[in-house]
């Protein structure tokens, strides 16, 4: 597990579940991606890419490009909005949709949680696993207990199993 790599201006941008679940950061502050980076994901094939903060987020919209469209909406990072994410992973999985990005501002704390705990929701990896997974590229002092608390205390939902042929096509192996 190591820390992610620029991606046409989105910090920190990480596979988290091959052809499925990507992660990252907006660089540009408390803010959302901006057009260039939501066209950059389009063009990399990314069908719904989900902002975790509702900080100055204009609305959800549709961007257009040559591989197809983006679709940009938020959701919360934290219980229902967590739930709406991995129901939206879980759909993208089982539709055969284009892959899921999902992001925040730098691309690390509610991000990592959020693909943390997708990772033991479709994958099976344990709290533990899910806890050191979150903690790569966050300096100690910023490795929040209330984050680590939610991530140990996360139960997957078991409506959205999948199968072993699925776990095999799309978790990372640890």
């Amino acid at each position: 597990m190591q820390p992610g790599a620029q991606f046409h201006g989105i910090r920190d941008y990480r596979e988290v579940m091959p052809g499925v679940l990507y992660r990252g950061g907006a660089n540009n502050g408390r803010a959302p991606l901006n057009q260039a980076e939501l066209d950059a994901l389009c063009n990399a094939g990314i069908g719904t890419a989900i902002y975790l903060y509702n900080t100055q987020f204009p609305g959800p919209s549709t961007i257009h490009c040559s591989k197809g469209s983006l679709n940009y909406i938020y959701r919360g990072w934290e219980g229902r909005g967590r739930a709406a994410v991995h129901q939206q992973i879980y759909n993208a999985i089982k539709q055969k949709s284009p892959p899921v990005f999902i992001h925040c501002w730098n691309g690390i704390h509610a991000t990592g949680a959020v693909a943390a705990t997708a990772l033991m929701q479709f994958c099976g990896i344990p709290g533990k696993t899910a806890v050191e997974y979150w903690k790569v590229g966050i300096a100690p002092k910023l490795q929040y207990p209330r984050v680590i608390q939610e991530i140990s205390n996360f139960h997957p939902d078991p409506a959205l199993r999948l199968t072993p042929e699925e776990e095999t096509q799309y978790c990372p192996k640890f």
